[in-house]
């Protein structure tokens, strides 16, 4: 009867364990994707944040302006990959040439236009009841 209650007993314990674990995120800062174009892993920025607390950062480009732009070939295919979960459940990329101010809506292309690109991915997760986002920038060169 001892031995009953006991797996009873850590089986609810297991029970409670698995189900409060499922609703927090992972991590004190949320996940920097990784960005590949043309198979060549372009360095990304993590910007401002809220993930349990929140942080500020400039916006693009001042928080990847002192970064070496990625060389890039025209036309070359961007992949943007969260490898860690939960992965967001929303996410938008804006992309902005140098020297110009307008943002807008972009293929997931490098443009065919030479000059350095500016991006910005903003990631949001809805996760249980916890609302976490992020923004992370990357600058490119095309040539």
């Amino acid at each position: 009867m001892k031995k009953m209650m006991f797996l009873f007993l850590m089986i609810g314990i297991l029970v409670i364990t698995a189900s409060c674990s499922g609703n927090k995120l992972e991590g004190t800062k949320p996940p920097i994707p990784d960005v590949e174009i043309d198979s060549v892993n372009t360095p990304v920025v993590r910007g401002g944040y809220c993930w349990y607390e929140c942080a500020d950062a400039p916006s693009i480009p001042g928080i990847v302006e002192r970064k070496q732009p990625t060389i890039v070939s025209k036309n070359a295919r961007i992949n943007i990959t969260f490898n860690s979960e939960p992965k967001p459940n929303n996410i938008s990329i804006t992309r902005r040439k140098k020297d110009e101010k307008s943002l807008y809506k972009q293929p997931l292309t490098v443009p065919c236009e030479q000059g350095v690109y500016y991006y910005e991915i903003n990631a949001k997760w809805d996760y249980d009841d916890l609302d976490a986002d992020s923004s992370y920038a990357f600058v490119i060169e095309v040539k």
